[in-house]
């Protein structure tokens, strides 16, 4: 058996020493990477006060990994509770020194973590998960509800590999490879993405090894149809699941073919069975041959062959209507012969037409499969670029931060200054870090939390002269908690479910629906309608061939299944390309694709069908929506507070243009 093992390198080796050693080939194919996140440090720093915390949580044996990795835990038994997300990660703790205080039993997930007695009762306390980029929000939340404390630690990111499609395609293709294995959604969905859609039932019919209940979920709802759960996320258990399932493909492989009569033989044999004469006929000829007995005519009169005579000539009467009867049927059998014939023709000629849109249609698919691994490309090239920009604004900020701390080191040592002179001088600090912080990375949340500081640190000063800084900077702090930055990951999240709708959009245009048209059902041959019957049944068959409906728009000619899949497929390129632009933050180009989505849809596609008016609401709704959004103006407290000398002097009731400072040096944050 060969088994494709998709767990990240770090994680992938144990695995797949298990496997070889049963007798199967273990086919290394990491879906996802494991990389240090851009808010490593600031998570490591968490971790570094562990004296603030009551609770630590590790979800992942990779955030056990990179938190001993950056140093950060104390193997001496000092600091939080240490809370495990399952065994796997509970041994790697015990396997850096850690001692683990909470494992859950019933499951290895938050739900299972959930319901231990430790997490019931967390009203309170502070708790800290330790995690990666993403993820899950179900832990925290609940937790929160319960009166917790919570906050993320987040010290790595999983990035998708977009190299090696090539060896996973031609092995489904050729038949090389007979389980997979999968144990995060990521993965899942990132496999389905790296096979193209002529390969994806291949891969969908494959036997595929999960951990969980809501990992098989996720992957019936993409179409895999044979998911193995394993009994825990152990390597041991999924190794006894891969055995479990090639056992079961074994027995079926094993299973004789030349069991019973299929269903459809049987039937026929039911429907070929001889009939017994009714009961009717038995009745009326109990003796079968039995010769009658003789009966002697009685004499004939001359009435009666008056009477004789009389049915002969209705007879012949009725023959000979009958006879012209038939003629006129052959005229109007061989006029409709004629009208077949016709007929025959254009189906001919549609035949080739068809075969035409086949080419075509083929072409259009090779051009979308060309665009798809384009978008993949440039995808790669995004995630790339945004790290190396984010890793150079880290090391940015840290010289800055740097060559402030030297800058108000020297000054502190020159002056002498006094304790409100050192408040007031952090303050500043603080301000010139939140301003580039603001403009370099946008992270609104740490830009608030150091300006709020800086606040605190004035107020703490007593100098009457930060009372107009925190004037303003009280004003500033509110403008940024107003400010609402665009919600990419929702308004992508918005852009997949319109998608997820164009399944279900009809089309404008008249097109056969092979999968809902009803089958024909075999009937018992039926006694040959008289006249009258049969040139109704022949109206009514005629009629059944057209369909009114009314419209304001031109039709031009009737859709097939290949133009209507085609359309369809085009609004769903469209819509993605709106997607990309969107994550790539080009407004201009991601206004321009959303227009072009929405006139495609309202050229094609029924306007009055409740699901176009639902996706026409959608893409109007995203049309108002501004990618780039400025960051409002936070430096006029800076400023002010960099020239506090000549405030000093203006709030001094000495001078004569001073003006006096209200009582107890509050700024208007501080009254209630």
């Amino acid at each position: 058996m060969r088994v494709l093992v998709t767990r990240p390198k770090e994680q992938a080796e144990p695995l797949c020493r298990l496997i070889e050693t049963a007798g199967g080939k273990a086919v290394r194919f990491p879906l996802l990477d494991i990389e240090p996140s851009a808010q490593a440090e600031e998570g490591a720093a968490l971790l570094r006060q562990a004296s603030d915390w009551d609770w630590w949580i590790f979800v992942s044996v990779n955030a056990v990994n990179r938190a001993r990795a950056l140093d950060v835990l104390r193997p001496d038994g000092a600091g939080p509770r240490i809370a495990a997300i399952g065994k796997a990660t509970a041994d790697a703790l015990v396997d850096g020194g850690i001692a683990v205080d909470l494992v859950p039993e019933s499951q290895a997930n938050s739900e299972g973590l959930l319901e231990t007695p430790p997490m019931r009762d967390v009203a309170g306390r502070r708790i800290l998960i330790v995690r990666g980029e993403g993820g899950r929000e179900t832990l925290k939340e609940r937790l929160v509800e319960r009166g917790a404390l919570v906050q993320y630690a987040e010290l790595y990111r999983r990035v998708p590999v977009h190299t090696g499609a090539e060896a996973l395609i031609e092995g489904l293709r050729t038949a090389g490879l007979d389980m997979l294995t999968a144990t995060s959604g990521e993965a899942i969905e990132h496999l389905y993405r790296l096979v193209p859609p002529e390969d994806r039932p291949r891969l969908v019919e494959t036997p595929l090894v999960v951990i969980s209940e809501r990992l098989k979920n996720q992957a019936g709802s993409l179409g895999f149809r044979h998911v193995k759960v394993a009994d825990a996320a152990s390597d041991a258990a999924v190794l006894q699941a891969l055995e479990d399932v090639a056992a079961r493909l074994a027995s079926l492989r094993a299973a004789p073919n030349d069991g019973d009569k299929p269903l459809a033989e049987e039937e026929k044999q039911m429907t070929e069975a001889p009939q017994s004469p009714a009961a009717g006929e038995v009745s009326r000829h109990p003796h079968g041959n039995a010769a009658a007995p003789p009966v002697h005519p009685p004499r004939r009169s001359r009435v009666v062959a008056w009477l004789g005579y009389s049915m002969l000539a209705a007879i012949l009467l009725l023959a000979t209507a009958g006879y012209f009867l038939i003629q006129e049927l052959r005229s109007k059998q061989e006029g409709l012969g004629g009208e077949l014939n016709k007929g025959d023709l254009h189906l001919l000629e549609l035949s080739r037409q068809v075969s035409s849109l086949q080419t075509q249609l083929a072409t259009l698919h090779s051009q979308f499969a060309t665009l798809q691994s384009q978008l993949g490309t440039e995808d790669s090239k995004l995630e790339r670029l945004l790290g190396e920009q984010s890793a150079s604004f880290g090391q940015r900020l840290e010289d800055s931060r740097k060559e402030l701390t030297r800058s108000i080191e020297t000054l502190q040592r020159q002056l002498s200054r006094t304790h409100s002179d050192v408040l007031i001088a952090d303050a500043e600090y603080l301000l010139g870090i939140a301003n580039q912080k603001l403009h370099l990375t946008g992270d609104v949340k740490s830009v608030l939390e150091a300006m709020k500081a800086a606040d605190q640190r004035l107020r703490d000063s007593d100098d009457p002269g930060v009372f107009k800084v925190r004037e303003v900077l009280a004003e500033e702090i509110n403008r940024l908690e107003a400010f609402q930055p665009p919600d990419v990951v929702g308004l992508s999240a918005r852009l997949l479910a319109i998608e997820a709708k164009t399944r279900e959009l009809p089309l404008f245009l008249p097109h056969p629906d092979m999968s809902k048209e009803p089958r024909e059902t075999s009937k018992p041959k039926s006694p040959e309608p008289e006249t009258g019957d049969a040139v109704e049944s022949t109206l009514e068959q005629l009629k059944g061939l057209v369909t009114v409906r009314r419209s304001d728009r031109p039709v031009h000619a009737v859709l097939t299944p290949q133009e209507a899949a085609g359309l369809r497929e085009i609004l769903l390129l469209k819509l993605e390309m709106t997607r990309t632009s969107l994550l790539r933050g080009d407004d201009a180009l991601f206004h321009s694709n959303l227009e072009s989505a929405n006139a495609w849809l309202n050229e094609n596609f029924d306007r009055e069908s409740p699901a176009f008016k639902d996706i026409s609401d959608d893409l109007r709704a995203l049309a108002g929506v501004q990618l780039k959004a400025a960051f409002p103006d936070i430096s006029g407290s800076l400023a002010l507070l960099r020239n506090i000398e000549k405030l000093r002097l203006e709030t001094d009731p000495v001078a004569p243009a001073s003006t006096a400072a209200p009582a107890g040096n509050e700024a208007p944050g501080d009254r209630p």
